[in-house]
């Protein structure tokens, strides 16, 4: 158990403070990627609407025919 607290702070500490050029830019990238990702979330969440899915439309996701009643 001690090995995996080990290894998760290294991965943890790597991300933190990136050594290498290379490591700082994919850090920086990831960073941003994240704030993009929330920024989007919030733009496209705040509007209030439910979401368009039906009963249909999922059986066409999933492939399944919706039962009938």
């Amino acid at each position: 158990m001690r090995a995996i607290f080990s290894s998760l702070g290294a991965f943890v500490a790597a991300g933190l403070w990136p050594r290498t050029p290379l490591a700082k830019a994919i850090v920086f990238v990831l960073a941003v990627k994240l704030v993009a990702v929330a920024a989007a979330r919030v733009y496209l969440a705040t509007d209030g609407a439910p979401p368009p899915v039906d009963a249909a439309a999922m059986a066409r996701v999933i492939g399944v025919a919706p039962a009938a009643q």
